[in-house]
């Protein structure tokens, strides 16, 4: 082999273990999935997987630098984080907004179908963030984060802002994101979340307010324990909209190290109708690596 090139192989590989002694990389997978039975002899049932690979190394200047790529069903998402040392800035693609990453619904005790609100009408603006960078900083105890979506065939730029903090017990965070649309796209519209939550005495309550400034707003309650080795819970949520809904659910799991099972009970009731109301026994599951 010409010398040359075994001098830079050597070279290459030198700073290739030199960054591997630094360099941290995970991967890790979680299967989640559920069987439900709608009434009426219906049946309904789903599984998704997901891999998850992060690495994370530090630059020349002391800067620490992470990537990620989610890998879920046939979407691959990918990102790339810089800390400066006065926050941290976040690009890549099919990332979620502020608002998004911050309105997680305390009130819900289901396992793997948490989300936001329940009902399906909270319209958190996300579409709009796509493609987007983000701020996040901690300061004085508020945790901050701004992302800005960039220009879309549907959208202007979006900006996005969530603010979390704790007080007398309570996690309390709070979101708000401006989305606008192209000329003949869709309305304009603001939506905006509140939620908090609180443990006391082996009792964890939650609440979520969820306005998604288009003529719907929703606002969920619920709380939740541990008992006999089970988290169970109850959650209560309201859809103020058009046609009003009102959902109670009953959750009880139970985890066995690299997997857990739930069992749901979901009563909704759909104002001014009975063919919309609905009971729903759903059995779920999470697997994990």
């Amino acid at each position: 082999m010409n010398r040359s090139k075994i001098v830079g192989a050597t070279a290459l590989a030198s700073v290739m273990a030199a960054g591997a002694a630094h360099a941290e990389m995970s991967i890790s997978g979680l299967t989640v999935g559920n069987i439900s039975d709608a009434g009426g002899g219906q049946s309904q049932g789903f599984s998704t997987n997901s891999i998850y690979v992060s690495y994370s190394d530090s630059l020349d200047n002391g800067m620490g630098i992470s990537s990620a790529m989610s890998i879920y069903s046939t979407n691959i998402l990918t990102a790339i984080s810089i800390d400066t040392g006065m926050g941290t800035v976040s690009l890549g693609n099919n990332r979620d907004s502020a608002v998004d990453k911050n309105d997680s619904n305390p009130a819900c005790f289901s396992l793997g179908s948490c989300g936001s609100a329940e009902l399906g009408a909270w319209v958190d603006g996300d579409a709009a963030s796509g493609n987007s960078v983000m701020y996040t900083n901690s300061v004085s105890g508020l945790d901050i984060a701004i992302t800005r979506g960039m220009e879309s065939t549907t959208y202007r730029p979006s900006m996005s802002y969530a603010v979390g903090t704790s007080m007398m017990g309570a996690t309390v965070k709070a979101g708000i994101t401006q989305v606008d649309y192209k000329t003949g796209q869709g309305t304009d519209h603001d939506p905006s979340f509140v939620t908090v939550s609180y443990s006391i005495a082996g009792l964890n309550l939650g609440y979520g307010m969820y306005d998604s400034d288009n003529g719907s707003e929703e606002t969920t309650m619920g709380v939740g324990t541990s008992m006999g080795g089970f988290d169970m819970g109850i959650q209560f949520a309201s859809l103020d909209a058009s046609t009003d809904t009102d959902m109670m659910e009953v959750s009880i799991n139970k985890s066995l190290g690299a997997a857990s099972f739930g069992l749901d009970y979901t009563d909704t009731d759909v104002a001014g109708t009975d063919t919309g109301d609905t009971e729903n026994w759903r059995f779920g599951y999470v697997v994990g690596f």
